[in-house]
């Protein structure tokens, strides 16, 4: 993928944000940088994989049945917010056009969290 991912990117997202630098790049160094196409699934709803996930570019719409029930964009306020984040899923998600987005380890991320919020990167 030619597309790269940088700190700055990560310090707009929450919780992200308030992570140090030596912690940013630890995270940095295990994300996935993925993509999608018009109509492509990022998660089903009733999925337990534990990704946390978040939109960077183009929008994705989250689905309750048969229907759209939220959009979100990326590089807006709720771009900045994990998707869907409650497990097992409770919506679907499929990207409206093309779409760039991070998954991380929600294990791995926690984890880290801890040990910024601890001293630990200090």
């Amino acid at each position: 993928m030619a597309k790269k991912l940088d700190i700055a990117q990560l310090r707009s997202l929450s919780p992200l944000s308030g992570l140090k630098g030596s912690a940013l790049r630890t995270i940095l160094d295990r994300i996935e940088l993925l993509e999608a196409k018009r109509g492509q699934t990022l998660f089903k709803k009733g999925d337990t994989l534990e990704q946390t996930i978040y939109v960077l570019s183009g929008t994705i719409g989250l689905i309750e049945g048969d229907k759209v029930v939220h959009t979100i964009a990326g590089g807006t306020d709720k771009a900045r917010k994990p998707i869907d984040p409650v497990l097992p899923r409770q919506r679907t998600a499929v990207a409206a056009g093309d779409v760039t987005y991070i998954s991380i380890d929600s294990e791995f991320l926690d984890v880290t969290l801890t040990w910024d919020q601890t001293g630990i990167y200090e």
